[in-house]
């Protein structure tokens, strides 16, 4: 069972991916439209004008295709292409477009125009073009970040990625043994629990990483460093990997011992967002930690490695600004969390095992019958 903070605890910070609302709705307006015209359509040449606007449509986004095709064969063919031409068409058009090319062709072949419908679609493709050039139909911030999170070509994307199979992949599933290694070394009982045997990664949404978490939070306490895990990585022999345990103080005053680290990936962001030279501006940087939380969550949902041996824990910085112990009491919530969500089911399980426990140890009473005329049995007591 793999426990984590999920999305309905933050419902208005991690956005959800897109949907298809968008598609519905156009759908549902074309359908309207269709209606209005079959209704109201009096004198007026239905087929005709359906076929013209269908003819403006597909040669205005033809016309915009051949002009990137021209720009990308002249000057990106080789190092972008390698010299094929179904890479070029592909890249400047999508693949629904051949289907589109045999219906042009068969409205082309066997439907009349008259020179006002040629002229209708010339003007039509003109002014299509003239807004390209002017830039009106370029894509929108929307569906640029739609595109980027389909094809999973985020900033975060690959950081998340690379987070989790350069070091976590590696680290997580090795953690069990390195706790077993500190209790033979140490002697002492921390880190006995479940819920503490995880890698508690912080994700601040401001991306800002101190070097030392007391520094945050006085309630936190560096404690120890678990033993290293030695691994042979990228030609790099026996590189270590190291957790620390720290002590943090409840309100209370009473202490809770667990492993913590920031989810370093982000400092590469903070440090972006600070870069002219990056582009990556501080709303960027957000839009990008929330992304990066999702995506990683995502990933580790679904490895078998990793499972019940992390928990992400998101840190809304407008709160770290408030409150100075808001991160302490962030990460013993996630604690308590932890054990309500993993001990109520083994102590359920427990229940029942001791309820069945008691009604085996109860004595049985056997009864057998000495009348062979009777119908009920007797107890063997006298």
């Amino acid at each position: 069972m793999s426990c984590h903070l999920s999305d309905s605890d933050n419902p208005n910070i991690v956005p959800k991916p897109r949907g298809n609302s968008p598609k519905v709705i156009a759908t549902a307006l074309a359908i309207l439209c269709l209606l209005y015209i079959y209704i109201y359509q009096e004198e007026h040449d239905v087929k005709n004008m359906l076929r013209n606007s269908f003819c403006i449509t597909f040669f205005s986004y033809t016309s915009k295709g051949i002009c990137n095709c021209v720009e990308e064969r002249r000057h990106h063919f080789q190092p972008r292409y390698g010299g094929s031409y179904p890479k070029l068409l592909k890249a400047c058009f999508f693949g629904k477009t051949v289907f589109c090319i045999f219906l042009a062709i068969f409205i082309l072949l066997f439907t009349p125009f008259k020179v006002q419908d040629i002229v209708q679609i010339s003007l039509g493709c003109c002014c299509f073009l003239i807004f390209y050039v002017a830039g009106f139909f370029g894509p929108t911030e929307v569906e640029i970040s739609q595109i980027c999170e389909i094809n999973k070509k985020n900033v975060a994307h690959g950081l998340a990625w690379s987070f989790y199979i350069g070091y976590l992949k590696k680290v997580l599933p090795r953690l069990e043994n390195s706790i077993k290694a500190y209790h033979a070394e140490k002697g002492n009982s921390i880190l006995r629990y479940k819920d503490t045997r995880k890698v508690h990664i912080l994700i601040p949404l401001d991306c800002h990483i101190p070097d030392e978490i007391s520094k945050e939070d006085d309630n936190i306490h560096f404690l120890d460093n678990l033993p290293d895990t030695q691994l042979n990585v990228a030609g790099v022999m026996k590189r270590s990997y190291k957790h620390s345990v720290y002590e943090i103080f409840d309100e209370s005053k009473r202490p809770h011992y667990c492993i913590v680290e920031y989810a370093t990936p982000l400092a590469s962001l903070y440090e972006m967002s600070k870069d002219s030279q990056a582009a990556f501006s501080s709303q960027d940087r957000l839009e990008q930690t929330k992304l990066f939380y999702r995506t990683l969550k995502d990933i580790l949902e679904d490895s078998k490695e990793c499972g019940n041996l992390y928990r992400l824990v998101l840190l809304n910085d407008n709160k770290r600004g408030e409150d100075p112990h808001y991160i302490s009491k962030e990460i013993i919530k996630h604690l308590k969390q932890q054990i309500t969500e993993e001990y109520s089911v083994e102590e359920e399980g427990q229940q029942l095992q001791d309820n069945f426990s008691t009604e085996l140890s109860c004595a049985p009473e056997l009864m057998i019958s000495n009348d062979s005329n009777s119908d009920f049995p007797r107890s063997l007591k006298p």
